[in-house]
């Protein structure tokens, strides 16, 4: 199989090439861009979404792109310090000088949906609720997981399990509910474990696009709760004679771990060749907890705690990362490889066993080839294929992790393959139809098994239309999915002398589903648009929740699937019907986002506790049931002076197991954030310089299932300076950040660890991004 999968890649890449040898290499679309007074703006990052191209405004304001094929393009326009802005263009092929002036402002919004949509569209034509991270605020805000980077948007939450693991929850749903997309590709990192984060590079990053609410319609089954799109810096290609050197390298710290962090990127572009790599590498120690005692809810009742250092917290990483890419009239081609590493220790009960030292080490690699290729005018054909494999391997010890000696060891193979015709029929009514295939492989190799040998396909058709006429955009599609799993022989338990006493037998499941989605946005006048999607979702059972029968070392639980409770049942896929409305407003000052959303979900899947022990763990039934999740989110930006933004963001949800009017598990409570930020365009040598202070005021969540914990409320004070300064034709910039600046004791409502560990205590980080081009 792996073989004839390079050879597919192979081919489509030399195709390619050859391809872009015989094709014309004019068509240079270039720019000047200026500020409100038409002075030139250096700096200024310009990206055609739809080709995934970016260039950058030189000192004298003028950015270049060459060999642009004719068609339709959106581009974004952004710089720290001003106004983000979009623009849509009609290229013709003949060499085209566009002029964009950008308005000073602190206020940061999103300009285009790439998530929501199979194309990119102005933010004002997206019928889903959507909020974005980009580069420079990652810079601000990159943590040691993904979960935690994102975890302050308003419906976002994280479930950790210490600062080492974060899951992402959107509206109160986690794990294989929420997506993790990155660069077009689907992540599968065994999301069904509580302590299987998503494991990939936080740097190399060009912004991080979260879209709340279901999104089957788009990426297939899961995607319940909504995804998260993580876009990677895109090569850059010369649009004059010249080629083109570039890179970045950021080192930084955090001194709540005495964690050190750096990469380095470089890169090289001509007229039609890109290439570029990076290496990442982060260092944890042992996690810091304020320090003295503390009181906290279990399911037996209230328990003191003790704080300080967090034994076995500590983690290592190492990641790397290189694209080829070929860029011409005919459309573009890019070759990319990913690889990420992580050694990490999980923090156990202290009173069960303080010298426990479990272990967990993953290996993810990624190769993938994606391409563009324009057939006609208002015509593209988008080939995608990728392959992922994933190693994990637990230990129960530090020293089993010299020898090897693993406890579970799962290999996961996933081949993604996907083609998609975007079409402008005219210049109202545009979309996408396309199929996808993904074929997937697992193997349980150690003796400790907690998911079967299985293989398993899933193959999906859609169709998704959007008209545009004058202040209203309507979009409509649907897509039809069909997963078919194949369980092999698994022997999960053997007595002293080897002979099998557990043995599951050989299974075939079918799996198949209908979703769609429309929506509408209406804009009375500019500056507001009123939007609101009804959208169907879909996500099969796992085969963890199907089939899962033992102790789960690394969640501390002895979990029981359902065809483990009961073999002759017939689990059904869980299935939703999202309602959302909600309205964006920029006017002048002040910008506003209110969303409100309820969702229903047949058959919600979720673990549940029975009150129960086996084997000295708590016993966690799967189970399914009609749910419900209501809820809203909001943020709202004000900048009474030009030198001060005022922000106050925020979200609820409430959930709700409708067999039995209970709240489900892991139900996130309320959130809301208060942020003070001052900022001036320049200060002597320095750009942007800010100071920006925080309170995040989480509320006490006692509306739980039965046998949950409750939790008290808390407010997290934080802050950070920083500033940009010019380096090699770009902007290098300097943050230095405080969470948890008065040091209080809490645990979070989402920890894994709440039972027993206080969440860390007070942390600085100070980090230097230093990008450069010549």
């Amino acid at each position: 199989m792996r073989k004839q999968i390079k050879a597919i890649f192979l081919f489509a890449f030399l195709c390619s090439i050859v391809q872009s040898q015989t094709l014309p290499s004019n068509n240079l679309l270039k720019g000047f861009v200026k500020d409100e007074n038409d002075r030139p703006l250096e700096f200024v990052s310009v990206v055609i979404e739809d080709l995934g191209l970016i260039s950058s405004t030189n000192s004298k304001g003028m950015f270049y792109f060459g060999n642009v094929s004719s068609g339709d393009y959106l581009l974004t326009f952004k710089r720290n310090g001003y106004q983000s802005r979009s623009l849509e263009v009609d290229f013709s092929g003949i060499d085209t000088m566009l002029s964009i002036t950008m308005t000073e402002s602190l206020i940061e919004t999103p300009v285009i949906d790439v998530t929501g949509s199979f194309n990119a569209v102005d933010i004002s034509k997206s019928t889903f609720s959507i909020t974005e991270l980009n580069s420079r605020n990652i810079t601000k805000l990159r943590s040691q997981t993904l979960a935690e980077t994102i975890q302050n948007i308003p419906g976002i939450s994280n479930i950790s399990t210490g600062p080492g693991i974060g899951k992402p929850v959107i509206r109160g749903l986690g794990s294989q509910s929420v997506l993790i997309v990155h660069d077009g590709v689907k992540h599968e990192s065994q999301s069904w474990g509580d302590e299987h984060g998503p494991e990939l590079s936080l740097f190399d990053l060009e912004r991080i696009e979260v879209l709340r609410g279901p999104a089957s319609l788009i990426y297939g089954a899961d995607g319940i709760g909504g995804v998260i799109n993580v876009i990677s810096k895109p090569l850059m290609f010369s649009g004059k004679k010249h080629a083109i050197f570039y890179g970045d390298a950021v080192l930084g710290g955090f001194s709540g771990d005495e964690q050190l962090l750096g990469s380095l990127g470089l890169g090289v572009g001509s007229k039609k060749f890109g290439l570029k790599g990076h290496l990442g590498y982060r260092n944890t120690g042992n996690v810091k907890t304020p320090e003295g005692t503390f009181l906290v809810n279990t399911p037996e009742g209230t328990k003191e705690i003790t704080g300080g250092v967090l034994s076995n917290s500590s983690s290592k990483e190492f990641q790397a990362g290189a694209n080829l890419g070929v860029n011409g009239s005919f459309g573009n081609v890019n070759l990319g490889f990913e690889t990420f590493r992580r050694e990490l220790g999980i923090h156990e009960d202290p009173a069960e066993d303080p010298e426990a030292t479990l272990t967990q080490k993953m290996n993810t690699s990624q190769v993938s080839i994606e391409s563009s290729f324009d057939l006609s005018p208002g015509f593209q054909i988008k080939p995608v294929f990728s392959f992922q494999l994933q190693d994990r391997k637990e230990f129960e010890t530090k020293a089993d992790v010299e020898s090897d000696n693993y406890a579970l060891y799962l290999r996961l193979g996933t081949f993604d393959a996907s083609l998609k015709l975007d079409h402008q029929l005219s210049k109202c009514l545009g979309g996408t139809i396309g199929t996808s295939f993904t074929y997937q492989k697992n193997e349980t190799l150690a003796d400790e098994k907690l998911i079967p040998n299985y293989y398993a396909n899933t193959v999906g058709i859609y169709l998704l239309e959007k008209f545009i006429i004058g202040d209203l955009t309507l979009s409509a599609g649907t897509r039809l999915d069909s997963k078919n799993l194949n369980i092999k022989e698994t022997v999960f338990e053997t007595d002293s002398a080897g002979i099998p006493v557990k043995v599951l037998n050989p299974d075939m499941i079918n799996f198949s589903s209908v979703t769609g989605s429309f929506g509408i946005v209406y804009s009375p006048v500019k500056l507001l648009n009123i939007y609101a999607n009804a959208g169907r979702g879909w996500r099969p059972p796992s085969e963890f929740e199907l089939y899962v029968d033992g102790v789960h070392e690394g969640a501390g639980r002895f979990e029981r699937g359902l065809k483990s409770l009961d073999p002759y049942s017939v689990p059904e896929p869980e299935e939703s019907i999202n309602i959302d409305l909600g309205i964006r407003l920029n006017y002048k000052a002040l910008r506003i986002e209110l969303s409100a959303y309820r969702n229903l979900v047949d058959n919600f899947i979720y673990p549940s506790p029975t009150g129960d022990t086996l084997e000295g763990n708590p016993v966690f039934d799967i189970k399914q049931s009609r749910s419900t999740f209501i809820g809203y989110e909001y943020s709202v930006q004000y900048q009474p002076l030009k030198w001060l933004v005022l922000n106050v963001s925020g979200d609820f949800v409430r959930t709700e197991n409708n067999a039995t009017g209970n709240p489900l598990p892991f139900t996130p409570p309320m959130k809301n954030i208060f942020e003070f930020k001052l900022q001036k365009h320049s200060w002597g040598m320095l750009l942007n310089p800010y100071f920006r202070i925080s309170a995040k005021v989480i509320s006490p969540q006692s509306k739980t299932d039965p046998l949950e914990a409750k939790t008290d409320g808390y407010i997290l004070l934080n802050g950070g300076i920083g500033f940009d300064f010019e380096f090699a034709k770009s902007a290098a910039s300097v943050d230095l950040i405080v969470t948890n600046f008065a040091d209080i004791k809490y645990v979070d409502h989402l920890s894994r660890y709440k039972g027993y560990a206080l969440n860390p205590g007070r942390s600085f980080s100070l980090q230097l991004s230093v990008p450069f081009r010549f």
